[in-house]
């Protein structure tokens, strides 16, 4: 049955959420993505599939709410790199004052 394959499915991004912290692999979750699409579009959609729907529903949202916290861990980051930035432009503009010349 080919619901078995997107239930697989299922499990291996269960298994990704459960693993992926603040540095997810890209390459590992746009593999999933390829094989999820690729189990949905030959899925029967057979008398488990409300099921189905519903625990990907819910595993959808355990998905946005981790890129949420992943884009706003970024936005930290951009804006602390930034204040950063600013900081050190700011402080190159003093330039010690050149010691007075003496014996002239």
């Amino acid at each position: 049955m080919s619901d078995a394959r997107v239930m697989a499915s299922l499990d291996d991004l269960e298994r990704l959420l459960a693993e992926l912290v603040d540095d997810p692999d890209p390459d590992r979750v746009a593999a999933w993505h390829a094989g999820f699409k690729e189990a949905l579009a030959a899925a029967e959609k057979g008398p488990q599939w409300p099921g189905i729907l519903l625990r990907a529903q819910e595993l959808g949202r355990s998905l946005e709410t981790r890129v949420n916290h992943l884009n706003a861990i970024r936005g930290a980051v951009r804006e602390e790199l930034l204040a950063r930035s600013k900081g050190a432009r700011a402080l190159s503009g003093y330039k010690p004052a050149a010691p007075p010349r003496s014996g002239s």
